[in-house]
This record gives C-alpha cells, sequence and structure tokens, in this order.
C-alpha cells in the first residue's frame, strides 16, 4: 500500500488532474462547518472521503451526478489508535443539512474508492494485510465506472463487493423511544456505528422533540458497497437514518450491495417514497426505536449467493429478512439491552413503532421454479420474510411478498404484546406467494387487543398466501451470475448477466391473487396507488435509468 498523503488546509479539500482517471478529484478529510457545495468550481466530483466526514450545523450540497467515494478501511481495528484506518463515511449530524438532489439521468452515486490498478476485478491489497488498498492520485478504481455499469455484488474471486467504505448517515432531532441511558439526553442516543474515541458525542447524536425537523432533501440517491465498521464489531449500514423528522424529503432512494442492513431507522418520523434494497447482507429494511414514518413503493431483492469459499455474503447470513421491525429495544430499565424474544421487554415505551408500508414488493431467493444460478457457490440464505416484534404496531399494505419456499412471508414474534388500541396491527390487501401460511401465533397476535383485525385484512391460508409455486411475476431473481468471472475480467453488473431481465410486476395484474388494494391514507402518500406492489402495471418502472439494478441490466 502506498503512503497516503494530503494536505489538511482548512477544510482539508485538494483538487488535482491525476493521470489515468477523469480529470479532477476533491479529497476531503475533515468535517464540513461551512456552506459547501461538491461538484462546483474548486470542489470537482468525484469525492474521495478520507475517513468519518460530519456535516455540522452547516449545509452541504451535492450536485446531480456527483460520484462520492468512502476510502475502505484499511487496517484491523485497534483501540489504541480507534480512528486509524477507518472508512470514509458521511454522517450528516443533528443541524447540518444535505441538499443531495439528483435525477433519473444523473443520480449521486455513494460508492467505494478502493482501487484495482492490477485491472483483475479484486481489490488491490498490496501489503498484504487482507484489507483493501487506499486510493492515491493515479489509482484506477475497482467501481470506475458506477454510472454506465456497476460493480457486481461479488468480485472476480468470488468476494463480496460490500463493507468498502462506510455509507450514509443522517442524523435529525425528531423523536425515538428511547431514555437517557446514553447519557445524551432523555429520547437520545449515539447512532449505531459511531461511539469511537474521537468522534465529539454531539456529533453522532440523535432523536429529541422535533417530529418535523430536516435534515435534507435526497432524491436520486444510490448508496453501494457500503457497511464497513467504524467501531470494532459495529457496522454500519447502506443508510442509516437516526431520529429523522418528516422535514426531510427521501425519494428515489437505492441501497445496493451493502454488508449490513439496506436501510435502518432509529426512531423518527421521516417519509419515503420510491425506495430499492438489493442484496442487502443482513435486512432489506430495518425499523426500530419508535419509527412512525410512512414508506410507500418499496422494491426489495434478496440476496441469493454466498461468497465462492462459503462465507455469508454480508453480516446477516447472507441476507436475513425482507422486513425486521421492532417497536422497543431496551427493557423495562431501558438501557438493558434485551435478547429480542425476552419477555422482558415493556410496552409502555412511547412512541410505538407505527409505521405504514404502502405498496412493497419484496423477491426473495427461493422461488420453486428458479434454481440458482451456480448452486455449488450459492445456496439459499435466510431468505425471511416480514417480522415483527418488540411492540411493533404499524401495517403492511397493497403489498406482494414472494418466494421465501418454507419460511414465512409475514410473522410476529413471541415478544409483540397485546395493542389496547383497535386497528393498529393490520395486514391489509397483500399477496404473500411461495411462502408458507403464518403461523397461528402471527394471526392471534395481529388481533389481541385490536378488535378492528377483519376478515380479509390478514387472509392466512387463503388464496393471498399460495405454498406452493408461483407466476405472479414475469421473472424472478437469478439474473446475473454471482461470481462475476466473465468475458471482461471486471466483475461489473452488465457482463455478469445471465439469461433474460427481472421484471418485478405481476404479469396478470387483475389476477385474483394480486388485485385489489385500498387507497393510501395520510400526509405525502399517493391516494391513487390501489395497486399491490410497488410498481403499477401500466408504466415505466420508476428504478429504471438511475439504480444500480437498472444500469446494470437486471431490469
Amino acid at each position: 500500500m502506498r503512503i497516503r498523503q494530503f494536505l489538511q488546509l482548512g477544510l482539508s479539500l485538494m483538487a488535482a488532474t491525476v493521470a489515468g482517471t477523469a480529470g479532477a478529484q476533491t479529497v476531503v478529510s475533515s468535517d464540513v462547518t461551512t456552506p459547501t457545495t461538491w461538484g462546483v468550481g474548486g470542489s470537482p466530483c468525484p469525492i474521495i472521503l478520507e475517513g468519518p466526514v460530519f456535516v455540522i450545523d452547516t449545509k452541504l450540497t451535492i450536485t446531480p451526478g456527483c460520484i462520492v467515494r468512502g476510502q475502505p478501511r484499511t487496517q484491523a481495528f485497534n483501540p489504541a489508535t480507534p480512528t486509524a484506518g477507518t472508512p470514509g463515511t458521511l454522517i450528516v449530524s443533528q443541524g447540518g443539512f444535505l441538499d443531495a438532489q439528483g435525477s433519473a439521468t444523473n443520480p449521486i452515486i455513494f460508492t467505494t474508492a478502493a482501487v484495482d490498478n492490477n485491472n483483475d476485478g479484486v481489490p488491490d491489497d498490496d501489503d498484504a494485510n487482507t484489507f483493501p488498498d487506499a486510493w492515491n492520485p493515479g489509482d484506477l478504481f475497482l467501481d470506475d465506472t458506477p454510472a454506465t455499469n456497476p460493480l457486481a455484488p461479488l468480485n472476480t474471486a468470488g468476494n463480496q463487493n460490500s463493507g468498502l467504505h462506510g455509507g450514509l448517515v443522517l442524523l435529525g432531532k425528531a423523536p425515538t423511544n428511547l431514555d437517557d441511558s446514553a447519557g445524551v439526553g432523555f429520547g437520545k442516543g449515539t447512532i449505531e456505528g459511531l461511539p469511537v474515541p474521537g468522534v465529539a458525542p454531539a456529533a453522532a447524536t440523535y432523536g429529541g422533540y422535533e417530529p418535523h425537523d430536516s435534515s435534507g432533501i435526497l432524491r436520486y440517491v444510490s448508496v453501494r458497497h457500503a457497511g464497513d465498521e467504524i467501531g470494532a464489531g459495529n457496522e454500519l449500514n447502506g443508510i442509516t437514518l437516526g431520529g429523522v423528522g418528516d422535514g426531510t424529503v427521501m425519494e428515489f432512494i437505492e441501497s445496493y450491495s451493502n454488508a449490513d442492513d439496506g436501510i435502518e431507522w432509529f426512531g423518527g418520523t421521516v417519509n419515503l417514497n420510491n425506495v430499492v434494497v438489493a442484496y442487502a447482507g443482513d435486512d432489506s429494511l430495518d425499523v426500530d426505536q419508535g419509527f412512525t414514518g410512512n414508506v410507500q413503493h418499496a422494491f426489495t431483492l434478496a440476496t441469493f449467493f454466498n461468497q465462492n469459499s462459503g462465507a455469508a455474503f454480508g453480516t446477516g447470513g447472507s441476507g436475513d429478512r425482507a422486513g425486521e421491525f421492532d417497536g422497543d429495544d431496551c427493557a423495562a430499565s431501558c438501557g438493558i439491552q434485551q435478547d429480542q424474544d425476552s419477555a422482558d421487554f415493556v410496552d409502555t415505551s412511547w412512541p410505538n413503532t407505527n409505521t405504514f408500508f404502502y405498496n412493497w414488493t419484496h423477491i426473495g431467493n427461493n422461488g420453486s421454479a428458479d434454481g440458482f444460478t451456480n448452486p455449488a457457490v450459492s445456496p439459499a440464505s435466510d431468505n425471511r420474510g416480514i417480522q415483527a416484534d418488540t411492540n411493533w404496531n404499524g401495517a403492511i399494505l397493497n403489498s406482494i411478498v414472494v418466494n421465501l419456499g418454507s419460511l414465512a412471508g409475514f410473522e410476529l414474534s413471541s415478544s409483540v404484546f397485546d395493542v389496547p388500541d383497535a386497528g393498529t396491527r393490520r395486514v391489509v390487501a397483500s399477496t404473500f406467494a411461495n411462502t408458507t401460511a403464518t403461523t397461528g401465533l402471527a394471526t392471534t397476535a395481529l388481533a389481541d387487543g385490536d378488535a378492528a383485525v377483519v376478515a380479509g385484512e390478514y387472509d392466512g391460508g387463503s388464496a393471498n398466501v399460495d405454498g406452493g409455486s408461483t407466476t405472479l411475476l414475469v421473472n424472478e431473481n437469478h439474473y446475473f451470475t454471482p461470481t462475476g468471472v466473465v468475458s471482461n475480467g471486471r466483475g461489473k453488473l452488465q457482463g455478469s448477466k445471465v439469461g433474460g431481465t427481472l421484471d418485478p410486476r405481476p404479469a396478470n395484474p387483475l389476477a385474483a391473487e394480486v388485485s385489489g388494494g385500498v387507497a393510501p391514507q395520510g400526509w405525502g402518500l399517493d391516494s391513487s396507488a390501489t395497486y399491490r406492489g410497488a410498481f403499477p402495471a401500466s408504466q415505466p418502472l420508476w428504478v429504471s435509468g438511475w439504480s444500480a439494478l437498472s444500469l446494470g441490466g437486471l431490469l
């Protein structure tokens, strides 16, 4: 590994024309504390994040088409030098504002700065310390064409292209259901992934009393190959949202090939529209600590492969759940972490997680008609559906969950307590196909304390829960070679594609199993979306043109 050399002047920005790369770059090695725009003037894109970069009490603007690259972790975590070798990560702290408005033709892409000077589709590791080398001027990026031909989830050696930088973190002042066990104020916490020496507690704090707080405007933003750890054993997600308020705009958001969860909410009230998560190492969508926002038009695609060695892809067994929905993750003493199935969980935390998911399509990895592209190296992952526990108190509506094989599309753990208010837990006008019919526990728990649950809201065992093979979707999940060993030699998604393309819409949208939805109700929701699933049958896919799945030719 070359010794990294860069100047630290003010904001420590360095723009340089570099041989072997396209034009100039801007290297950022300290926090953003004054109004800043990346992509104009003296701050040309791509942006190279040398380590954790915090946006503190100011506005950061990222121009359309800008590529933001985080350096990979370059050495193992050492408590004696906790900030050495930390991965590039963008963190918008409380009081900060991120204006990242891409477009369908010019998305803003967060990806890795790992290098591939050997041009073999594998991150360089010149010092053989098992960690990727950091980028230096003159180096060739591993993900050198993210806007036209993204990396596949596995590189040409069959190892994961994930955890190659930190990711994107937004921290707001909206409510959570925490107490003050973290010592930063009631209802506040220090965000997962950042409790390490060298990070000021205020910069990593989230939560508060401002439900309409705004952390920024994000449109057409794609976060790829992230999820590395900053502290030991404490991974970041592709996108982490801590106490983010509903004054924040998040539309057309992608999390692709990230090591931990695709998107995780820790409390907050933010609403998300048009969300895609593909090949998450753990859960696609993870809800915690009293999140009360709404999510509409979500498409999640399960991981269907391990690494060639047999090791799991990511942190959760090559993809765990489509959704993990927790209402409260602390016991009566609130500050003592408990197992998620513990009877110690309280049922009085406030706010409860009360999230409405409308128009969600999840495709698992175990469609009985499929068969894995490379079964010798790509066994099924955990591949679970939507699991709710610990005071989850929300609803799934107008949604489709398919291809889970012998596992349930929707399940409630034994730690879900009775809900005193009628109509608070619902699964409405949704389709679960090629899954196992949900257990009596889930059906009973939905009805406990909830007089509004009526026949048709959750149809366990009916035509809406089909345990056999399904042809509900035009095509399903396995449309690229996991290893990415193809003629171009670089492990790119386009060259790894096999067969046809994935069409996530129902083959026959008028079929009884997939038709008939309810009118979405709530602030910011599209009330005309009375169809099931993420995509209307008669319109182009909203993921087209900007997402990694689209640019890679899978859709």
